[in-house]
Parts: C-alpha cells; sequence; structure tokens
C-alpha cells in the first residue's frame, strides 16, 4: 500500500474515532448510520454510462450508497477510499469520512464515471 493510501487509511480512523467517539460500542451498522445520507445511481445502458461522467456532492459523515443499474462490463473503483463495486454486483455503501475529491471509475478502462465531492 503506498504512503498516500496509508495516510489516508488512517485520516479514516481517527475521523470515524472521533465521530463515534471512543466510549460507545464503535458500531457501523445501519441503525448506526447518521440520518443524512446520499444515494448516487451509475445507469449504464450498452455499457455507456446513461447522462455522461458527472460531479456529486456529499456531505462529510453521510453514508453514501452507490447503485449500479446496467452492465458495466467492469469493476467501479471509489477512489481516495480505495472502494469497489465488483462487476456483477450491484451495490455499495460506506460512511464518507475522507473530505476531499474523489473519482470514481471503471478501473479496467479507467473511464471517469463521476467525481465525488465530499465536504
Amino acid at each position: 500500500m503506498s504512503l498516500p493510501a496509508r495516510i489516508a487509511v488512517l485520516v479514516a480512523v481517527v475521523i470515524a474515532l472521533l465521530v463515534s467517539g471512543c466510549g460507545d460500542d464503535g458500531g457501523t451498522g445501519p441503525d448506526d448510520r447518521p440520518d443524512e445520507g446520499t444515494v448516487i445511481t451509475l445507469e449504464f445502458e450498452d455499457g455507456e454510462l446513461v447522462g455522461g461522467s458527472r460531479q456529486e456532492s456529499v456531505g462529510l459523515g453521510d453514508a453514501v450508497e452507490i447503485t449500479v443499474a446496467g452492465d458495466p462490463g467492469d469493476d467501479v473503483h471509489v477512489h481516495g477510499y480505495d472502494l469497489y463495486i465488483r462487476e456483477g454486483e450491484d451495490q455499495l455503501t460506506f460512511d464518507a469520512l475522507i473530505p476531499g475529491t474523489f473519482e470514481v471509475e471503471l478501473e479496467g478502462s479507467g473511464r471517469q464515471l463521476l467525481r465525488m465531492t465530499v465536504s
């Protein structure tokens, strides 16, 4: 793992501890998610992203759900968080604990699907 990736993981862990409070059970189940949340749908038709690449804004600490409709023919990679929606899967849920702007792309081709700004 590269140094920037290690730093990103460390920052995410520290933020998670601060947000969750060190005295609780540290649970991250669905009942522990904040009320705020963002759903991002990536719809594919004939292997192409419907509507093309776009920008999405997400609140820091929000629960984010990325849903894939159709068949992209590749893994979807969320950079910065190093998360994937593997080919054949249709959903990924995570907490947006790292601020910044991150590319979401098709892993094999490197084709950008969206830029996600977390703030």
